[in-house]
């Protein structure tokens, strides 16, 4: 059944818009599935943030056994004043409801005791329903977490326990104590956790456990109005002890992005609409274009039919004349005419044609007008000849332009009616006379450096030249009708040749690298052309090879790449072609939708290893890791050498899920890491080495590879300040953190050349409160920041090497305030404290810049004290003793400062000529009495030493009378005076004089 012609149009308009819908729908599909998966990868990382939080806190929480743990092991298990220990801890963490004790597994002790009596004389070795944890704990050493369950009080709880092992006094395994107890209420544990953060962000969640004994499903925290797991959630594993509790999320409008679905269907439906009217259009322009041509053709005919007669006469005319004019007309070579005289009386377009002119224009033209080779004399004596005989010669012709082209003429003379003329033939003959140029161009080229070979299409050999014969080593005589497939080198299979005649069939020629055999059998590495040679009737009659050996070029280019692309000592990709291959995997992680890595290696405390043993065993241990490295990679990964200590992985084709991306790249890192700190053989002896490893994904093109290697750089050197053989990825609060430092170290750098710098002093006081000197106090008036203390830029300074001028100017200018002291009865008495730092006591020529300062000063030196730190003693201690010594020869004193809290030992103490040590803070502030302890430790130690003591941070009268009992004989803190300008420091000496 035909379908009318006036419903056409709109099937067609119906039946694009279906399509259209379909095409788009699958599109829109495509689009609402992407966009769930982003939320659902941003989700996922919400939740590990918050996930973070949680076991920040529940660790914390925890963490509060620890210390009565720590209490037990001091006081060796006799607990003296459990409550008033524990009202102090439990300040400290707002989520811990109780503390307990439990001595051989009976709870004895508990704070608050109101509201929790039942629990004491508790066995929890004996009770059904925690036996199972206690057992676990007290077994494993570790913390077992039960809960979270009802509380009696309200509310929902969970309880620590942290089992306790005493050591044996006469040696041997530990003894099991008892066990230290957190009672965890929840939600305060969690708040901190910051949960609500997500109902900010949109999400409903559920923080639960599958509950160990009955399997069921726990819900610990959620959402408002949730009482359950929310459906279809992101989850995230939270480690506990002994156990794992999930934090589950989902948008609360769900994953479908309401506002893409509405965008996509607009558009689906209008593109659909556009698309079948515009089908309608086609085919109706179509009947239309159908409906001219049948009119057009009508017409036409009749046409046809009026003029047939009149046409046919008068082609019985021009065919008369056509046939008087068919000779000059139709003639291929150049006719012409000459009188005896040479002049032009008849010619044929095609002559006329030949030097570029019309019939007209050449109409009388003397025969010199466009003979070039014969001078006048020559062209009267050829035009007698050819008159007389009849001639065939070559000669050239001028054309309109200059010109010249070779022609052969055929002349012969005739008479008409008495007079004697010339009929000539002039036959372009230009083309075969360049071919017979590169004929013999072509039999000089046949004998060229490079090898040529002719076969027949049955590829048997016909002709050679020498260079073919000095290439194979084949002589001329022992080829030819021999099959060119004499040179195979069996290198090459049989698709490879296949593909070869191929192209030659279709494109008449091939060109490319061909590994080839010689005649004594060396396989050799050649270029090689072939092309096709037709015969007049189109099919091939030979082919005509060309051939040069590049075996040496491509070994040269071979070793030239080599060297661009590869470090020549490991024999890794470098630099450069990392770059390139990062390039190409970031384009490959953008089309196969997967995840991709960085991991930035850098070798831990080479530099010593490099000084200690020698480059060449450098070398070595570098070569070593090379090896190691590729061993713990797949085949598709990429290591390279950046140079020095450090190498880049790179890791491709990882999971298109963030976090599986993530757990795999991890594990590759731990292997490394594991691999790279066994022990290395040199030199007969084992080496260990380990090294920290920053990492950073990537996805496509979302940034640069400088990008991506500086973020692995700085990933790597936070694992470095973490303490080194660990992994990091990379955050970007890393790239917020070196800006802000970058910033930081530009503004310092500034600081003394505008004069931002200024030293406050702090008095230090003797037991009657008097003032006996001060500590000079740097302090920077930052631009926008105010008044800035050390702790904030000290150690930049001395990473980034400031803190040589500003170590300098501050020297400079207490030696100063010194020397204006003394001419001041009020502080001519006083001593002042400088600190110094390791670094700048290390510096080559420390001692003469400070003997210098004091010379150009005036400054008694006896009057200055330079206070150093514990770390200055790890290192090359016997260099900073001479100094020291050779700085007390000139009367400067030394204090060692923050004593305690480093790793000073008494051999220090002992060995190195310091006059007086000062105490920490920490040991200050602290009224417990195992601090108590400990300070009046350093004071007899001290004192049997001969040594000064300085407290610092005396705060509060009850500390400044403690410090008195234990027989300390200076002070120095807020109770007494801040550190202050010099102008407020003798407004204070004049009042307390």
């Amino acid at each position: 059944m035909t379908l009318p012609a006036r419903w056409r149009p709109w099937l067609a308009g119906i039946v694009a818009a279906l399509c259209t819908a379909l095409i788009g729908g699958l599109a829109a599909r495509h689009d609402l599935k992407r966009s769930e998966q982003a939320m659902r990868t941003q989700a996922m990382a919400d939740a590990a943030d918050r996930a973070g939080a949680v076991q920040t806190a529940i660790n914390r929480a925890l963490s509060s056994t620890y210390a009565l743990g720590a209490m037990v092991r001091e006081s060796k298990g006799a607990i003296s004043d459990f409550d008033a220990y524990a009202s102090q801890l439990i300040r400290y963490y707002p989520g811990v409801a109780s503390l307990q004790l439990a001595p051989g597994g009976t709870v004895n002790r508990i704070y608050p005791l109101k509201g929790n009596e039942k629990a004491l004389g508790h066995n929890l070795l004996q009770d059904p329903a925690r036996t199972k944890e206690a057992f676990i704990a007290r077994d494993t050493g570790k913390m077992t977490l039960a809960g979270p369950f009802k509380l009696v009080q309200g509310g929902i709880g969970a309880v620590g326990r942290l089992p306790i092992y005493l050591p044996r006094q006469a040696g041997g395994k530990p003894e099991f104590w008892g066990f230290s107890i957190a009672m965890l209420r929840f939600p305060e544990v969690l708040d901190d956790a910051g949960l609500a953060w997500l109902r900010q962000r949109g999400y409903q969640y559920a923080l639960w456990r599958t509950h160990p004994d009955t399997h069921a499903e726990q819900v610990i925290a959620a959402s408002p109005g949730l009482d359950a797991r929310p459906p279809d959630a992101a989850s995230y594993r939270i480690v506990t002890p002994n156990g794992a509790w999930m934090l589950d999320v989902t948008p609360t409008a769900g994953w479908i992005n309401h506002d893409i679905l509405l965008r996509d269907t607009a558009s689906v439906l209008l593109l659909s609409l556009l698309m079948g009217w515009l089908a309608r259009q086609m085919v109706l322009l179509r009947q239309q274009r159908a409906l001219l041509a049948q009119q057009v053709a009508q017409r036409s005919l009749a046409l046809e039919q009026e003029t047939s007669e009149r046409q046919a006469a008068e082609q019985a005319v021009q065919a008369e004349l056509k046939r008087q004019a068919a000779l000059m007309q139709t003639a291929t070579d150049g006719i012409h005419i000459l009188d005896d005289q040479g002049r032009l009386v008849e010619l044929s377009p095609s002559f006329a044609a030949m030097l570029d002119y019309t019939p007209a224009e050449m109409k009388s033209m003397p025969m010199s007008a466009w003979e070039a080779s014969l001078s006048p004399l020559q062209q009267k004596a050829m035009l007698d000849e050819c008159m007389r005989f009849g001639k065939r010669y070559e000669t050239r012709h001028r054309r309109r332009g200059g010109g010249l082209i070779d022609v052969e003429i055929n002349a012969r003379g005739f008479d008409i009616d008495g007079q004697r003329y010339l009929f000539a033939a002039s036959r372009d003959i230009t083309e075969r006379k360049q071919a017979e140029q590169w004929l013999r161009i072509a039999a000089a080229a046949f004998e060229s450096q490079e090898g040529i070979v002719v076969t027949d299409t049955n590829a048997c050999i016909q002709r050679v030249n020498g260079a073919f014969s000095r290439i194979t080593g084949f002589a001329e005589d022992e080829v030819i009708g021999r099959r060119i497939n004499l040179l195979q080198s069996g290198k090459h299979d049989r698709a490879f040749y296949q593909r070869m005649w191929q192209a030659i069939h279709q494109n008449g020629f091939w060109r490319g690298e061909i590994w080839n055999r010689r005649k004594d059998g060396e396989v050799y590495l050649e270029w090689l052309s072939i092309s096709a040679v037709r015969g007049d009737d189109g099919q091939v009659s030979h082919y005509v090879g060309t051939m040069s050996d590049i075996t040496q070029r491509k070994a040269a280019e071979e070793q030239i790449r080599h060297l661009a692309f590869y470090d020549p000592l490991t024999q890794l990709p470098n630099r450069r072609l990392l770059l390139d291959r990062l390039l190409r995997a970031q384009a490959a992680s953008a089309r196969r939708m997967e995840y991709g890595a960085l991991l930035f290696i850098d070798l831990d405390n080479f530099k010593t290893l490099n000084d200690t043993l020698g480059h060449d065993k450098g070398d070595q241990l570098l070569c070593m890791v090379a090896t190691r490295l590729t061993l713990c990679v797949r085949e598709s990964d990429t290591v390279a050498r950046l140079g020095g200590d450090e190498f880049v992985v790179m890791l491709e084709g990882l999971n298109e899920e963030l976090d599986l991306a993530l757990q795999e790249t991890r594990a590759i890192a731990s292997q490394v890491l594991t691999e790279l700190s066994l022990p290395y053989r040199l030199d007969d002896k084992e080496r260990h080495s380990t090294c920290s490893i920053g990492s950073v994904m990537f996805w496509g093109h979302n940034n640069s590879v400088e990008e991506l290697l500086k973020r692995a750089d700085m990933a790597m050197y936070e694992a470095k300040s973490a303490g080194r053989h660990t992994v990091r990825f990379f955050d970007p609060a890393m790239q917020e953190a070196v800006t802000a430092r970058v910033e930081l170290e530009q503004h310092l750098r500034n600081a003394p050349r505008n004069d931002e710098l200024a030293l406050y002093y702090q008095p230090q006081v003797d037991k009657q409160g008097r003032f006996t000197g001060a500590e000079a106090l740097l302090r920077w008036q930052r631009p926008g920041y105010g008044l800035t203390g050390p702790d904030e830029f000290i150690g930049l300074a001395e990473e980034s090497g400031l803190i040589f001028p500003i170590g300098d100017w501050v020297m400079d200018q207490a030696c100063r305030q010194l020397a204006a002291w003394q001419l001041d009865p009020l502080t001519a008495a006083l001593d002042l404290s400088v600190n110094v730092s390791s670094r700048q006591f290390r510096q080559h020529g420390f001692v003469e810049a400070v003997l210098e300062r004091l010379r150009q000063t005036g400054a008694p030196p006896e009057r200055l004290k330079l206070e150093l730190t514990e770390s200055l003693l790890l290192h090359d201690i016997d260099d900073v003793a001479a100094k020291m010594r050779l700085l007390k020869t000139h009367g400067l004193r030394f204090s060692l400062d923050d004593f305690g809290t480093g790793y000073a030992s008494l051999s220090y103490l002992r060995n190195l000529p310091f006059d007086e040590i000062k105490i920490d803070r920490t040991f200050v502030q602290d009224s417990g009495q195992q601090h108590h302890a400990i300070l009046k430790a350093i004071i007899v130690l001290a004192e049997s030493l001969q040594l000064q003591v300085v407290a610092e941070g005396v705060e509060t009268p009850e500390q400044f009378e403690q410090l008195q009992l234990q027989r300390c004989q200076r002070f120095q803190g807020y109770l007494f005076a801040r550190p202050m300008p010099v102008g407020d420091l003798h407004s204070l000496l004049a009042r307390q004089d």
